[in-house]
């Protein structure tokens, strides 16, 4: 692994928030042309997040630029802000593009701007117009269907003639976008799809005229009026939906999709495949107890059942739910183009289980030699999965789906992402994206055996050594790390710092070392920092990760304390009277809890963005988890951080955004003043901006401000 120059601690976290942890300047999106002979990607500099759209030639490892952003600072609306946020989304510049099936039409996006682009020689045209939202290239490559003042418009990419589809969109009613639930929650980010012969557009309809109206003023520009968001709270109406089918012409008015959507109100997935496979969609109840494959007409709109799925806890939607990890894997379910049937994944007692079903939905054969987490392509005979070897690495895997077998295509440790060509032919190179167990990341192109074709030029800069140890911890031999100070010394003693999330949905110990960049500078302040796995994390069983239900915190407080302990018995240079602890989101509502309930194990804590009381949530996240607020008015009671506050006896540190539209600052501030109420000192820093803080300068400040506070409480010079 390249040695990169020793830093002094202090200049290490402007030199990460600076470099994005070292991944600006590496290969953002990259996708193989049909032919293979190139790979089209996007990059930034080492030190800069403006996207450029870059072509690889394969044969003598070229690179073109492709296009480059106009300059200048972005002008965007609230909806495209609200949507990148959704899609957490940071960069600039060309932020995105799609390619059509034949590979000929390539289509970018700048801000609300379109560029047509021919991927062979370069030249580029500007769609006509602006304002542009959720672009989706038609697979002919010759439309694109794009959203306008939430109205749904179809541009012809030959002569710019503008189809407009809808003219009910307003402030309230959306066409063409997915709503709040489906983009943050449910990892859809899709409002519109185009039928395969690209003569039809099914689309999204949204009305939000019924959820709750919340406002977000920026107290930097009291000058400005507030901006009103549309946001579902726990137990409070969501947005109601509609599926709506149109003729890209515009001729005839668009058609309705039918399903019960009173019963069935979340739109999980939507699958148009070509050939002779079947409009799907997935639906889901909104306890989320309950989901349902349907199968669609589009003549007539009618829907027929295909299979279904239940779980009396939650149903876990497939293959994102398998781990963040799958999240550019092929939605399911995956139609054969023959109509011979289609694959869908389920959830065993044991975990993800990939599955080939006859077109009827009945179930044909079982694929469970390999742990699923997301299928990346397929044809009748094979198909290309994302697999788990052990918890903490990933590995790209052929699954013969005539004999079962398996062989491995990328299984060095570490994790990896495939991504192919549209089509998704097996028998075609692809590129497997990489965060090796050695601290390297890459992006290499790999043709069908697995063999390393080339590797995609990086312009990152070279990462720092992470000093880390992974390893299990406690009764249930929970997945662990530690980090250690790049100048450990043997024999002395550390303070400890968790560094958790210790949420659903999220798996913070994954054996990609490159991850972890920022703790081993907080190590280098003289910390060593640990994080754990517990009950209610993914990756183990459906057991294990449902075991939090109704009650968010009390097995993962036990989990985390238990686990640290046995870290510190088994590690004697871990100062066990010396812990503080930090997270963010999710982990900062942790963070808070561990220090308040806690404070005979946490001594210090820094919460950032914290979640505080869950009724102040999204329906579809803290549903799943908690039900709702007037079924269970306990569980909400428990799970909340004023219940506690006022025992609180520790140092804490509260951090959060004041325009936060995902975790409102309500949040700490609700806490502060139960905090305030009590006579509870604590401290607060209020941030400029959202809830991924995409501002350099205000990344290093909070990553100085935490390692501070841990430092004043801890003491990490104190040896011994």
């Amino acid at each position: 692994m390249p040695q990169a120059m020793p830093k002094a601690p202090e200049d290490c976290f402007a030199q990460l928030a600076a470099t994005r942890s070292d991944t600006l300047g590496m290969p953002v999106h990259a996708v193989p042309t049909p032919d293979g002979r190139s790979v089209l990607f996007l990059r930034s500099g080492p030190r800069d997040t403006t996207l450029h759209l870059f072509r690889f030639d394969v044969a003598n490892g070229a690179v073109t630029e492709l296009a480059k952003p106009a300059g200048g600072p972005e002008t965007l609306s609230v909806a495209e802000k609200a949507r990148r946020e959704r899609a957490r989304m940071t960069l600039t510049g060309i932020t995105d593009f799609s390619l059509s099936e034949d590979g000929r039409t390539l289509l970018a996006i700048e801000a609300d701007h379109l560029l047509r682009i021919d991927p062979a020689t370069g030249r580029r045209h500007q769609v006509p117009g602006s304002g542009w939202i959720g672009p989706r290239l038609s697979p002919d490559g010759r439309f694109v269907a794009a959203v306008r003042d939430n109205d749904l418009h179809v541009v012809s990419l030959t002569d710019g003639a503008d189809t407009r589809l809808t003219r009910t969109g307003s402030d309230t009613l959306s066409n063409g976008l997915s709503e709040f639930a489906a983009a943050e929650e449910l990892d859809r980010a899709d409002g519109a799809w185009w039928s395969p012969d690209s003569r039809t557009v099914l689309f999204e309809v949204a009305d939000t005229s019924g959820v709750e109206k919340h406002f977000i003023a920026d107290p930097g520009h009291p000058d400005r009026a507030p901006v009103e968001f549309r946001y579902p709270r726990a137990g409070t109406a969501n947005a109601r939906l509609s599926l709506m089918l149109a003729d890209r012409d515009g001729r005839r008015p668009p058609r309705p999709v039918k399903w019960d959507s009173e019963a069935f109100p979340y739109l999980v997935r939507v699958v148009w495949p070509t050939g002779k496979g079947r409009l799907s969609l997935v639906v889901m109840n909104r306890a989320e107890t309950e989901e349902r494959v349907l199968a669609v007409d589009p003549g007539t709109g009618n829907t027929t059942e295909l299979l279904r799925e239940t779980d009396p806890a939650w149903v876990a939607i497939a293959p994102v739910a398998a781990g963040t990890r799958a999240g550019q894997a092929l939605p399911l379910p995956h139609w054969f183009a023959d109509g011979s049937g289609f694959l869908w994944a389920a959830e065993t007692k044991k975990g993800w289980e990939l599955q080939r079903r006859r077109p009827d939905g009945s179930l044909e054969r079982r694929y469970d030699k390999a742990a699923f987490l997301g299928l990346e392509a397929a044809d009748p005979h094979h198909a290309v999965i994302l697999t788990e070897p052990d918890r903490i690495d990933t590995a790209v895997e052929r699954l013969d789906l005539d004999t079962g077998a398996v062989t491995p295509l990328s299984a060095a440790p570490g994790l990896h992402e495939g991504r192919f060509a549209p089509g998704n032919g097996t028998d075609r190179p692809f590129v497997d994206v990489r965060a090796g167990a050695d601290g390297n990341a890459a992006t290499v192109l790999l043709d069908p055996t697995g063999r390393v074709i080339a590797t995609l030029p990086s312009v990152a800069e070279h990462p720092r050594s992470v000093h880390i140890e992974f390893t299990q911890a406690g009764p249930a031999q929970m997945d662990a790390l530690i980090v250690r100070p790049s100048d450990f010394q043997p024999g002395r003693h550390y303070p400890v710092v968790l560094q958790v999330y210790a949420g659903p949905g999220v798996k913070t110990v994954e054996r990609a070392p490159s991850h972890f960049l920022e703790d081993q500078c907080l190590a280098d302040r003289g910390f060593i920092v640990a994080s754990l796995d517990g009950r209610g994390t993914p990756g183990r069983d459906h057991d294990w990760e449902r075991a939090t239900k109704d009650d968010l915190i009390d097995l993962p407080l036990a989990d985390q304390a238990d686990g640290l302990k046995a870290l510190g018995a088994r590690y004697p240079e871990m100062d066990m009277s010396r812990v503080g602890v930090t997270g963010w989101s999710f982990g900062g509502y942790f963070t808070a809890m561990a220090t308040i309930r806690r404070p005979d194990l946490f001594k210090v804590g820094v919460a950032g963005a914290p979640v505080v009381d869950f009724r102040d949530y999204d329906t579809a996240y803290t549903e799943r988890y908690l039900g709702t607020p007037q079924a269970d008015p306990d569980g909400y009671t428990k799970s909340d951080v004023l219940t506690y506050a006022a025992s609180l006896s520790r140092p804490l540190l509260i951090m959060h955004g004041l325009t936060d539209d995902n975790v409102y600052f309500e949040n700490s501030y609700k806490l502060t003043q139960a905090l305030l109420q009590a006579g509870k000192p604590y401290r607060l820093l209020l941030l400029p901006g959202t809830h991924l803080l995409p501002d350099l300068a205000i990344r290093t400040r909070v990553s100085e401000a935490r390692a501070d506070f841990l430092s004043e409480a801890l003491d990490p010079g104190k040896g011994g």
